[in-house]
């Protein structure tokens, strides 16, 4: 048993499989209802688990059965097994924090190579063209308002290209990956403290500093065996604020082309 979202645009079809046989039937009319290049990810899943780019509708297929097979997810959680097909859109990726319908920053994103999105590092505040950030600030509160939400945080994901910006998510959290961290860093406004005030009924504090702050993420280039050279590593600490190893090192790499990596 399976089920998926099939989004193009603003509209959505949900089709539910009575068994397995019928997925190619269904993924065929998923992709040909958004068309191709398209992105297959997990309905529930997180840091970029199981999200590819396909260019191909044999790939699309095999993408879509692969997760409609899976029964746990990262963690290994017991999960509904589903998928989502959304429309490719190219482009520049950012983020826009939000607190209490106020926005607090904007975020560039880094991605590894595709066909998969790991993000390999984030840039607070966002340099980008003054007419660019006004018109992302807009299209992100706007995006809050469809679901109703304006109390507490926001994480609204977008892509920009020649000048439109197309939202691609919308979450009522926090954002991850050290996200927080960077925009503590960058301007003095801490968006885990803030959720935390909001619930006491304390007001949010405002930012505090100017300054820029980012994060980049070291990716092994192959699997195998991995050690950082001790030279390196006092290189790479004239330069940044703070190092931290999330494996002991060495390690044994091994790849899963998310946010494990």
């Amino acid at each position: 048993m399976g089920h998926f979202v099939v989004e193009a645009g603003h509209s959505g079809i949900e089709v539910t499989p009575t068994h397995f046989r019928k997925c190619e039937i269904v993924a065929r009319h998923a992709v040909a209802r958004v068309g191709l290049p398209a992105i297959v990810k997990p309905i529930s899943e997180t840091g970029s688990t199981g999200v590819t780019l396909v260019e191909t509708e044999t790939v699309a297929i095999q993408a879509l059965r692969n997760l409609l097979g899976a029964t746990a997810d990262v963690r290994g959680r017991r999960i509904h097994p589903g998928a989502l097909l959304m429309s490719y859109i190219a482009g520049d990726e950012f983020s826009v924090e939000i607190f209490d319908s106020r926005v607090f920053g904007v975020r560039r994103k880094h991605l590894g190579a595709l066909p998969h999105f790991v993000e390999i590092g984030h840039d607070a505040p966002a340099i980008m063209s003054p007419q660019l950030r006004p018109q992302m600030v807009d299209e992100a509160l706007r995006a809050t308002e469809v679901p109703g939400h304006r109390r507490g945080p926001a994480h609204v994901e977008l892509r920009a290209h020649q000048g439109c910006v197309t939202i691609i998510e919308v979450n009522p959290r926090p954002a991850g990956g050290s996200i927080p961290s960077v925009f503590l860093h960058a301007t003095g406004f801490d968006p885990v403290l803030a959720v935390l005030r909001s619930l006491l009924g304390m007001p949010p504090e405002a930012p505090t500093a100017g300054a820029y702050g980012s994060i980049r993420f070291i990716v092994p280039e192959h699997e195998g065996h991995f050690q950082i050279h001790q030279n390196c590593e006092r290189l790479v600490g004239r330069s940044a604020h703070r190092i931290r190893f999330i494996s002991a090192l060495p390690t044994e790499f091994r790849r899963y082309n998310d946010f494990r990596d």
